[in-house]
């Protein structure tokens, strides 16, 4: 696709997405195949497979780097099943999930109502703890699955460059099958997916930051070169993230073994629960504007923010109580609100500051150019209305020219806007980030969004607020009340934020 094609083509798609209450972007006709729905864990059958030790939790990481039981509780906490959930909320997917038969597991990174959709593989070198080849993690069962043999690394690096981390020796595939979500959400699904992907990234990211593993995800490499290495279909699915990885058994600077046998390509195919699968061409049509062309726009958007003006609100005395703790057990208690807001309590405003604090981590280094503002209707200590949030100054800007959101903004029955007491919203400026980064611009943008909603979200979680991501707002209705249309910016998702209501008709059955 020639550059200018496919930047028209990110374009009309993130349009079609902000609009598509008012002009709907799935094909005549389209209903969900309810009984036809994919399987929510993916397998390989008849694959060598190995159970996935735990790290444990009260033994010190090591040095910064992986062993087998640390990728495993990595693995588990953000991708894996840590409880199995029954609960009476406002989700319009209830109906299924009243009784315990169909009560839904749950895990620590959200995703956008469909089932499971990211796709885990751990390409791995000969100085692996385990054999060398391409290993399918397999969430439902904790377990690798060895897809294919010899040594990955070299071409995976070759597929990174210029990008490629030194001394790395082994990496973590995050790939996507696009009718995992489409068979539900139809055209829509890409946008979805992209920020599920952010929301992975943003709780491997915690994880890293509390055991000291450090690795930043790759997003610019050459897509099909990694598509092809996975068997993917590139009308079907695709790479869209790497993850550097390094083990803590191999000798710090010592050099990388080389193994002569190239890693084949995967061959076999995981099994798919669904009788028919279909091809959504908008989907189709979006991946392969993002895939190419890396030469293009690979500078960061310079968004600084000026100096906050004499108005600002500091946030940098704030005081949150909610304390550090165990990334683990903020990711297994880490739940979707689903309208359960007490709409009457005030939040703190150090536990905004901290959300804040930890969202903004989330953004850091995109080159998507994306930012917060908040509509705040119910903080202590802070006046209601619109702010940006200036993270190098620690600040909240008033916006003037702000209205308070109405459930006018929230096209679902699952949350009444009203009863939030804070709306995050995440928003950037598609033309321009486009014209600087490229059509990959968008990926950027979508997956710092999730990333920065998840580690909201966490952080919410360990102040005891209760907090639902939400993508199911109207565009235009949601950007002229808090002020972003006259600026050219677009709102990609929200974050709700206020107290649980109390009395919930629940059950959580913690598995970690």
């Amino acid at each position: 696709m020639a550059p200018n094609d496919a930047a028209q083509a990110v374009l009309d798609y993130v349009h079609a997405v902000r609009t598509r209450w008012t002009a709907p972007i799935a094909p005549p006709g389209f209903a969900p195949d309810w009984a036809d729905r994919p399987d929510p864990h993916t397998y390989y059958p008849q694959t060598e497979r190995r159970p996935l030790p735990l790290h444990d939790p009260q033994v010190p990481a090591g040095d910064g780097r992986f062993d087998l039981p640390l990728l495993g509780s990595f693995l588990h906490l953000s991708a894996g099943v840590l409880s199995r959930r029954w609960q009476i909320d406002w989700s319009p997917d209830i109906a299924g999930a009243t009784t315990l038969t169909g009560a839904r597991w749950g895990r620590g990174t959200p995703s956008g109502g469909g089932a499971y959709p990211l796709e885990l593989y751990v390409a791995a070198g000969p100085s692996a703890p385990m054999s060398s080849g391409i290993h399918h993690y397999a969430s439902g069962l904790h377990a690798l699955e060895r897809v294919a043999a010899g040594n990955p690394v070299p071409e995976i690096a070759a597929a990174l460059r210029p990008g490629r981390p030194e001394g790395t020796d082994a990496y973590l595939l995050c790939a996507l099958r696009f009718w995992k979500s489409a068979y539900k959400y139809n055209n829509f699904a890409y946008h979805l997916m992209l920020h599920d992907l952010g929301a992975f990234l943003g709780s491997w990211g915690v994880l890293g930051q509390q055991y000291g593993v450090e690795g930043d995800p790759c997003l610019a490499f050459d897509d099909r070169a990694l598509a092809r290495m996975l068997g993917l279909d590139p009308h079907e699915g695709g790479v869209l993230a790497v993850l550097p990885l390094s083990w803590a058994d191999r000798p710090s600077g010592s050099p990388l073994r080389c193994d002569d046998h190239r890693a084949r390509p995967v061959r076999s195919a995981p099994r798919e629960r669904s009788r028919e699968t279909r091809e959504f061409p908008l989907v189709s049509a979006v991946h392969e504007a993002t895939s190419g062309n890396l030469s293009w726009g690979t500078g960061q958007l310079d968004e600084s923010l000026p100096d906050p003006p004499a108005d600002a609100v500091p946030l940098d005395s704030a005081d949150s109580g909610a304390g550090p703790g165990p990334v683990a057990d903020a990711l297994a208690r880490r739940a979707s609100a689903n309208g359960r807001f007490n709409g009457g309590r005030p939040v703190r405003i150090s536990d905004l500051s901290e959300a804040l604090r930890a969202a903004s981590h989330g953004l850091g280094g995109t080159r998507g150019g994306v930012r917060l503002r908040l509509a705040a209707r119910r903080v202590a200590g802070l006046e209601a209305g619109g702010y940006d949030y200036h993270p190098e100054r620690r600040a909240l800007v008033p916006v003037a020219d702000t209205a308070a959101l109405d459930d006018r903004v929230y096209a679902l029955p699952n949350y009444s806007v009203g009863q939030a007491a804070v709306t995050v919203v995440s928003h950037w400026q598609p033309e321009r980030a486009v014209a600087r980064a490229g059509p990959r611009a968008y990926r950027y943008a979508a997956v710092a969004a999730g990333a920065a909603a998840q580690r909201l979200q966490l952080a919410a979680t360990r102040a005891g607020l209760a907090s639902g991501i939400v993508l199911g707002f109207q565009g235009p209705v949601l950007e002229d009340a808090i002020g972003l249309t006259a600026e050219g910016r677009h709102g990609l998702l929200c974050v709700f934020i206020g107290h649980p209501q109390e009395g919930i008709a629940r059950l959580d059955d913690r598995l970690y």
